[in-house]
């Protein structure tokens, strides 16, 4: 069929509805019924669903995998300070934190 631009809306009409009686008319029953949805259900099986948030999936894990490299630096560099000076050190951060007496004197 070619487009032609010259065509009223009358004709289109016209044309649709010929169109409509000449298609084949189609027996529905049980067994058609039950092939279309198996097939629908077949179709959505195949075709995994994607989260809203799946972008987010590996920029979460790559974060936990840095901030457990950091953890476990921070906590070696504790054990290599301790072992290498005598004072614990909470005593030292105490130390650099304390602004006076914790007390107020009455």
């Amino acid at each position: 069929m070619t487009a032609d631009r010259n065509r009223s809306p009358e004709d289109i009409e016209r044309i649709l509805a010929q169109a409509h009686r000449a298609r084949p008319t189609i027996s529905v029953g049980k067994g058609w019924t039950h092939e279309v949805m198996r097939t629908i259900r077949q179709d959505a099986a195949e075709s995994p669903s994607l989260s809203k948030v799946a972008w987010a999936e590996p920029l979460v894990w790559r974060v936990a995998a840095g901030a457990f490299f950091v953890a476990v630096l921070f906590a070696g560099s504790v054990v290599v300070y301790t072992s290498q000076h005598s004072n614990p050190v909470t005593a030292l951060w105490l130390e650099e934190l304390d602004a006076g007496s914790p007390f107020p004197e009455e």
